[in-house]
């Protein structure tokens, strides 16, 4: 454990010392805002749900903004019931034809209206950002638990990076444990892991290290791995 808070130490150092840090660093923070820009949490949970589709997020994202400009309304906002009620006469067109998309869809819908209805003094898009960063979804996520409350009710068909995209997007303080990330730390001189929870720790660990927000430093890690980038500086002694 020692051993792999020096590696992540040494990794957020390796970063932070980049000639071109503030250049990227503000690359990845334009795709942060980018990625929770949605101001209605219904849209929030309906782009991660439609995720699951294994479409690249430009297409999926593109399917949400037709939902929005297709029923928006300045006098019937989309919230949760809204977009539930009008997602259960709609046809299967706003889920690229996939039915068991729509049941995804409807149930993660219904279990976050129940959680709004339990915090009946806060908006809807702050409900859904403090369940993004909460202690319990925190907690399920180290035990490596999913499919059990409280995190997002007994939707089984949420994997560990369907779960994390949607903690993002929602506006949490964590990443997506891709395989791009995998291969940013491996870069920074990690080793290589094929355990998304353990990817997701290591990756935090960097993110407290550097005292960024995790989801930036996700995408700065997409970023080298994209490129390949080995030009990183040695670290004093190293």
């Amino acid at each position: 454990m020692v051993e792999l808070a020096d590696k992540t130490a040494e990794a957020a150092w390796k970063i932070r010392n980049l000639e071109d840090f503030d250049a990227r660093l503000e690359r990845a923070a334009r795709r942060v805002d980018e990625l929770t820009g949605r101001p209605e949490a219904a849209l929030v949970i309906y782009e991660a749900a439609l995720m699951k589709s294994g479409r690249p997020r430009e297409e999926v994202a593109g399917l949400v903004d037709r939902f929005r400009e297709t029923f928006e309304d300045e006098e019937e906002p989309l919230t949760i019931p809204r977009v539930s009620a009008l997602m259960k006469v709609e046809g299967d067109e706003w889920f690229f034809g996939d039915r068991e998309l729509r049941v995804l869809t409807g149930q993660l819908l219904g279990q976050f209206q129940h959680r709004v209805a339990q915090y009946n003094y806060l908006d809807e898009r702050t409900v859904l950002r403090r369940w993004a960063d909460s202690y319990d979804t925190r907690l399920f996520i180290r035990r490596r638990i999913l499919d059990t409350e409280p995190v997002v009710g007994v939707t089984g068909a949420f994997d560990l990076e369907l779960m994390q995209y949607l903690r993002v997007i929602a506006g949490g303080d964590t990443l997506v444990p891709t395989e791009g990330v995998a291969r940013g730390l491996e870069l920074l001189g990690l080793e290589r892991t094929s355990d998304g929870y353990e990817t997701l720790a290591r990756a935090e660990r960097v993110a407290l290290h550097l005292e960024l927000p995790a989801p930036v430093v996700g995408e700065m890690l997409e970023e080298f791995a994209r490129e390949g980038f080995t030009g990183f500086p040695a670290p004093p002694g190293g």
